[in-house]
């Protein structure tokens, strides 16, 4: 007996991570944003190498950036000592080679209403050769920097609180999340995976973009991230893994 659960777990976590990459139609949300049929993208895809070999495997990309203001210039990492590395979106996306065939998901460390403008035009500079306009959407907290980048023609997605990293009374988040919807008007909203339940019961309306990180690719993560990918409400799930799964 021990021996065929152990064989059933070794099988599902052999399907998990050999789930391969089918292209297919991307899909179209309202207001444009193109997202590829596969919900499942890459988490923190901040170097060139590791985009080189993600973008042959993820149809989504999640990367981080931050503005400095002194050079005008958007840099790829996660904090602000990193922008020493000088990694530019510029250079990145041409590091990839062919970035058109990916979509990409842009965590801006810095936006708020004062950067707001600076960055949605350097940001929509370096799409546009590659139309990737309406395959990139900015994400972040503030309702305010993300009016201000959309009235500059791009997809946002509004980074929401999370119970359990503050506490939070339901009915005065659901208020203040539905205030920031009306202010900033995100193509979707977006957390951490435990903030799963209450975002499907409150904003089913709404897309639904989950990181489901830090996470090993187990058995047991992996279905949780099937789980996730198949409510019809969540979009994307940020991984992780080193491959895509199906689900």
């Amino acid at each position: 007996m021990k021996k065929n659960k152990l064989l059933v777990g070794t099988l599902l976590f052999v399907l998990a991570i050999t789930g391969c990459r089918h292209p297919q139609p991307p899909v179209n949300l309202e207001g444009k944003l193109v997202l590829p049929s596969n919900k499942v993208w890459a988490h923190r895809v901040n170097d060139t190498l590791n985009a080189q070999s993600k973008a042959q495997r993820f149809d989504g990309l999640e990367l981080d950036l931050i503005y400095s203001s002194n050079q005008n210039q958007l840099f790829v990492c996660h904090n602000d000592e990193d922008t020493l590395i000088g990694l530019t979106l510029s250079q990145y996306l041409g590091a990839i080679g062919h970035p058109e065939n990916n979509c990409f998901w842009l965590d801006i460390k810095n936006l708020d209403s004062n950067t707001a403008d600076a960055i949605s035009a350097l940001v929509r500079k370096e799409l546009e050769p590659y139309g990737l306009v309406d395959r990139a959407f900015l994400e972040n907290s503030n309702s305010w920097a993300l009016q201000k980048v959309r009235d500059h023609g791009l997809h946002t997605s509004l980074w929401v609180d999370n119970f359990y990293w503050s506490s939070f009374d339901t009915a005065a988040w659901v208020e203040k999340v539905n205030r920031q919807i009306d202010m900033a008007h995100p193509d979707a909203l977006s957390c951490e995976y435990r903030m799963f339940g209450a975002l499907t019961e409150f904003f089913a309306d709404q897309n639904l973009f989950l990181w489901h990180t830090p996470a090993e690719l187990t058995p047991e993560n992996a279905e949780l991230t099937r789980t996730f990918c198949r409510h019809p409400s969540v979009k994307i799930v940020l991984v992780d893994y080193d491959e895509p799964i199906d689900y």
